[in-house]
């Protein structure tokens, strides 16, 4: 018998310090939607100054600069190396059209085509034509008048606003006594290379600029109590969100105060939690995976109402949205997959949880946050919805009853949303019908999310549903429909064995279904070799032609079989657990004596069932029961005394061959369980009554009645049909 505690000191420690960890991150005091109020964000609703303020505007002020810099006009300077440049690329154009003119291989169209290609010319075809047909003294006297024509019009300050009348200068410059078409062509070669010689002075600038920004005073801003502030459906202007800064009806950083308090909420549910463990420690929780899951139950509904209750809060419009979030759906899942005690704390954990965010998250609109008597209905709601949910749903023997568990949250959660509702002054009729829609619908929902928690998490943290055991309890499940049909000795010892392990985990505060359904199944592996068991013969043993040795073998094997048997079936392992651990590791006796009579020396080892020992009270139970029928049934003597003796005797062998060192049943359980099995195999086998042999006279009864009208039916001896 294991003495182990489920939660030790140190690993409530351990739990708590995560939970607590986990709990901050996901209450850390940051809420989607209030950002909300920023620049360029529709207003939903109007804000008014609560109070008179005087302030400098940032926003108004670098405004004002802002338009006193724009106003200062760029200062520019006389660049001369923009002359040079300019000279460079007309010298780089004319020897380019110059190569072009001295090829005699290109005909003039193509000579045309292709100094009109040369990069940075811009020629119509009859100045390229008139440019690449002149001759070598017209060519000199083309360039000297072009690059003499572009100095003069560079030389001096070149404003941007001055091209047009520079480039007419520039072809004024030309010589007289160029023929017009000679002109034509050098005034377009002459056009684009006519630039400004004025650049910006960035730093000269830049100076005058901060000199008319500093020159502006500061925008003072008066806003009067009741002034509005924001209007509703208008977008929000940058003047108007450093207005709510300043009023202080925003807040725009995380407050130490917020996380302060948000670590403290974390701990405080962190070390409830933990301290229950550690206290009442319930097998409910035992292992790593449970407490995982239960560490998930608790945060998934805090990051829900984390990112829900800022969209449902402050309810300005009474629309009791808040109430449709589904906060109750993981206390009732933990009613089902751990136990009631566990949820109920987990119901009331999450309501705390959920008062305090509906207290501490600003609204959807970043401002305001929700009344007091918003954060106590929120808390009562998810306390009463959970509870309304929990009581149907921890009894619930099929799908379909999950249903009362969605009703019963929505009727609680709407009765203690309508006692909060008599207490506020605000309230209308029309509120009764919101809060009867959004209790119902968060109830229903709560209840179809537990449902798919049942589902989803109980296989892979190794539970089990009391809808699936009743399931698996059915005797037409497929695998005890081959029990029956090829081992029925074993579906008759299962059955009863079952029937016995149920009745005392219900005495002594274990699972009475697992055990009952866990004993229908923890000898499926003698279906693989039916008659190598004994309750299953009816003629000669098929071990008489084997060895001791041999025959452990085969008894061994229903063990290893059974659980591949039950994974190929798809047994949850909390029932698998039953094959392995009913026998634990219990020498297969009958035969090691054998062996040990003609050899004294041989291993006990050899004769040893795997194990593991049972974990459970409910394997543990099994174990014995399983015993105490096979010894009972074995025994001539069915005798009350007897039957005690037997079965004291079982208790006695598993105890003293430690089989129980891994199990946290008690000897209080085990007497309890021995005093359940006595009287129940007592009724099972109670002992038979010899009659004495019939009369002459019902003899002759007999004879004449099946003469007569016992032909139709002949009525039968009581005693007689007890003796056959």
């Amino acid at each position: 018998m294991s003495s182990r505690r489920i939660l030790t000191g140190r690993r409530a420690l351990l739990f708590a310090a995560a939970l607590a960890s986990a709990l901050v991150a996901a209450l850390f005091p940051w809420f989607p939607g209030t950002d909300a109020v920023s620049e360029g964000s529709l207003a939903t609703r109007t804000i008014t100054a609560p109070r008179s303020a005087t302030y400098e505007s940032a926003v108004l002020t670098e405004a004002l600069r802002e338009e006193a810099a724009a106003a200062v006009s760029d200062v520019y300077v006389l660049d001369p190396g923009v002359r040079d440049t300019q000279l460079r690329s007309l010298d780089r154009q004319l020897a380019m059209i110059d190569a072009e003119r001295r090829d005699q291989g290109l005909s003039a169209s193509a000579r045309e085509s292709t100094i009109r290609a040369i990069d940075g010319v811009d020629l119509s075809p009859r100045a390229a034509d008139a440019l690449g047909s002149a001759d070598d003294e017209s060519w000199q006297q083309l360039a000297s008048e072009a690059r003499n024509a572009l100095g003069r019009a560079l030389t001096g300050a070149v404003s941007a606003d001055d091209l047009p009348a520079t480039r007419e200068r520039a072809e004024g410059f030309l010589s007289a006594e160029l023929d017009e078409v000679h002109r034509l062509g050098l005034g377009e070669l002459l056009g684009p290379l006519v630039v400004p010689t004025l650049v910006v002075d960035r730093e000269r600038t830049e100076f005058v600029r901060e000199e008319a920004r500093a020159a502006q005073r500061p925008v003072e801003v008066v806003v009067e109590a009741g002034d509005p502030v924001v209007t509703r459906d208008e977008p929000i202007t940058a003047a108007q969100a450093e207005a709510l800064q300043m009023l202080e009806l925003v807040e725009s950083d995380v407050r130490l105060e917020s996380i302060v308090a948000t670590v403290l909420v974390a701990m405080l549910a962190a070390a409830a939690l933990a301290g229950y463990l550690f206290v009442e420690q319930p097998l409910s929780v035992a292992g790593f995976r449970r407490l995982l899951l239960l560490a998930l139950l608790l945060l998934v509904p805090a990051i829900v109402a984390k990112f829900g209750i800022p969209l449902a809060l402050p309810d300005e419009e009474r629309r009791f949205l808040v109430h449709a979030l589904p906060l109750a759906a993981t206390p009732v899942a933990a009613a089902v997959l751990l136990d009631v005690p566990v949820a109920v704390l987990l119901a009331m954990l999450v309501a705390a949880i959920a008062s305090f965010l509906a207290l501490e998250v600003p609204g959807s609109d970043g401002v305001g946050a929700a009344t007091p008597l918003e954060a106590v209905r929120v808390s009562l709601v998810v306390i009463a919805a959970s509870l309304g949910g929990i009581l149907p749903a921890a009894r619930a023997e099929r799908q379909q009853r999950y249903l009362l568990a969605g009703i019963g949250a929505a009727l609680a959660g709407a009765a203690a949303a309508g006692a909060t509702w008599m207490l506020d002054v605000e309230r209308s009729g029309i509120d009764l019908l919101w809060i009867a829609v959004t209790t119902t619908v968060g109830g229903f929902l709560a209840a179809m999310i537990a449902v798919g928690a049942f589902v989803v998490l109980s296989r892979p943290f190794g539970i089990i549903t009391r809808v699936e055991l009743m399931e698996l309890a059915q005797l037409n499940h497929p695998l005890l429909r081959r029990l029956q049909d090829e081992a029925p000795g074993t579906f008759q010892h299962s059955v009863l064995v079952g029937t016995l392990a149920e009745r005392a985990a219900d005495r002594i505060g274990a699972n009475p279904l697992v055990a009952r359904v866990g004993a229908y199944y923890h000898d499926v592996g003698k279906l693989v070799a039916p008659s190598f068991f004994v309750e299953n013969q009816t003629g000669e043993s098929p071990h008489g032609g084997l060895d001791p040795l041999q025959s452990t073998r085969v008894i061994q094997q229903h063990v290893t079989a059974g659980m591949d048997i039950a994974r190929r079936a798809g047994l949850p392992e909390a029932i698998a657990q039953f094959i392995p651990q009913h026998h634990g590791t219990r020498l297969v006796a009958f035969f090691y004596r054998r062996a040990a009579e003609q050899n004294p020396s041989i291993d006990p080892d050899l004769f040893r069932y795997p194990g593991p020992r049972p974990r459970t009270r409910e394997s543990a139970l099994v174990m014995l029961a399983d015993g105490c029928e096979a010894a009972v049934r074995a025994s001539s003597d069915h005798s009350p005394d007897q039957i005690r003796a037997i079965v004291e005797g079982v208790f006695r062998e598993r105890i003293d061959e430690r089989q129980f060192d891994d199990c946290p049943i008690s000897l209080r359980d085990l007497r309890v369980a021995s005093d359940s099995f006595v009287t129940a195999l007592v009724a099972v086998f109670p002992p038979r009554v010899e009659y004495p042999e019939p009369t002459e006279r019902e003899r002759a009864e007999r004879l004449g009645g099946a003469e007569g009208e016992g032909r139709a039916g002949e009525p039968r001896d009581p005693a007689g049909q007890a003796r056959r």
